[in-house]
């Protein structure tokens, strides 16, 4: 019996060294790539290589064909844009309507709508989402996407292709989770000194598992 604890516990130390030695390449890539793109390459090159961040479908990184996407947006004056209501992300997008009465008196209007999605809407979700994104920083608001896969994915492949540096990093058991920067994101949060636009959540083990990508950060429960 004792034997079978401490061979389970050589597997589990094995893996967090796996973990811990993914991590480390993820954080060591991803400098040298932010001190290669700002310290060596041209203006020109600079612009040329700044390409859209994919979504997790069109990203490459992942082999499913659907994937579960939600949109949170949150205003604490209410104001929300006309366009988000009469012009939604997709053409049959529906909208859950809430209010909340906060401290200060004011009424916070929050809308969330979640739906599977293929490749070509991610697309078009990807493009409502920078357009809107913006609009309702402009009042104070703020736009939430979640997009969740059943799959594992390579964290480091994926932060690599869209140029994101990562800021924090956490494990616990056999979940990853690292929240990143990437430069083509015009919002962000500050998640304790750090400013963040990326949370990326993985658990399991190569393919078999789950990930959801979070922008700028996770507010549901993975």
């Amino acid at each position: 019996m004792l034997v079978g604890i401490e061979i389970e516990e050589l597997k589990q130390n094995s893996y967090r060294k796996k973990i811990i030695t993914l991590i480390a390449c993820i954080l060591a890539f991803s400098i040298g790539i932010y001190v290669f793109r700002f310290g060596m390459l041209s203006e020109d090159t600079a612009k040329n290589s700044q390409t859209k961040v994919p979504l997790l479908l069109n990203s490459g990184a992942v082999l499913t064909k659907e994937a579960e996407v939600s949109l949170i947006i949150w205003s604490e004056n209410g104001d929300i844009p006309l366009e988000i209501w009469t012009k939604g992300p997709l053409p049959d997008w529906s909208w859950d309507y809430k209010e909340l009465q906060t401290e200060s008196g004011k009424t916070a209007v929050t809308l969330s709508g979640h739906r599977p999605i293929d490749k070509n809407e991610e697309s078009k979700l990807y493009s409502w989402y920078t357009i809107m994104a913006q609009e309702l920083s402009k009042t104070g608001g703020r736009i939430y996407l979640d997009e969740r896969v059943p799959q594992a994915i390579d964290i480091s492949a994926y932060l690599s292709q869209t140029n994101a540096l990562p800021a924090q990093w956490a494990l616990m058991g056999n979940l990853l989770s690292i929240a990143a920067y990437q430069n083509n994101f015009k919002t962000s949060v500050m998640a304790g000194q750090d400013r963040i636009n990326i949370q990326l959540l993985c658990r399991g083990e190569k393919t078999a598992g789950q990930t959801v990508l979070a922008i700028p950060a996770l507010l549901e429960e993975f």
